[in-house]
């Protein structure tokens, strides 16, 4: 939060609207000024974003985590609680993530610390 108080324009044009209005100019709310920065969190949160923002993330590296051709038949699907749910088209890619899940839990977390995720379950689907 900023402690900015009203510049010299914004004064004029409180004194302008209120000379319009035919009132006292009275004093000018001094609210303290809010950065975009400052409220992104508060918007995200709200909305209940968060997740999508780091599933967004997650797709963005999934080719150079798991490779071509389980990148071809696998995508990750959400993050609910941490854990990462990957859906897979055959049960042959299924036992090969599965193999690989310790392997791939490891880049991703150290890829995406900020995710958060904890686990990666996989479904068929």
């Amino acid at each position: 939060m900023s402690n900015r108080l009203p510049t010299a324009s914004q004064r004029r044009r409180h004194a302008l609207i209120s000379a319009w209005r035919g009132v006292d100019e009275g004093p000018i709310i001094e609210l303290p000024t809010l950065n975009v920065s400052d409220l992104v969190g508060k918007v995200v949160a709200q909305a209940g974003i968060g997740d999508r923002m780091k599933l967004e993330e997650v797709l963005s590296a999934w080719r150079d985590i798991v490779g071509d051709f389980l990148f071809q038949h696998s995508r990750p699907d959400s993050i609910q609680r941490g854990v990462l749910m990957v859906r897979v088209l055959q049960p042959t890619v299924h036992h090969a993530l599965a193999m690989e899940r310790p392997r791939i839990l490891k880049r991703l977390q150290t890829l995406m610390k900020s995710a958060g995720i904890k686990d990666v379950r996989l479904k068929h689907g």
